[in-house]
């Protein structure tokens, strides 16, 4: 597993909102030096997660998150 791998499912904040790295640069649809972020948005079937792609640099991972059941 590469470092970058072990990004995914980190929180991180980008500005003022935050999300969850949910993809990796693939050469297509994620840019190199970008990572997929999802903040909890879905397409209008309202299904299919949206993902938004971040420049590496915008993204601040948060170590630490709140639970709740």
């Amino acid at each position: 597993m590469t470092d970058e791998q072990t990004m995914l499912g980190r929180f991180v904040r980008v500005g003022a909102d935050v999300g969850v790295i949910v993809g990796l640069p693939d050469g297509q649809s994620i840019p190199d030096e970008h990572f997929a972020v999802w903040y909890g948005q879905r397409l209008v079937d309202e299904v299919t997660p949206l993902a938004r792609t971040v420049p590496r640099e915008y993204c601040e991972v948060i170590a630490k998150f709140a639970t709740y059941h």
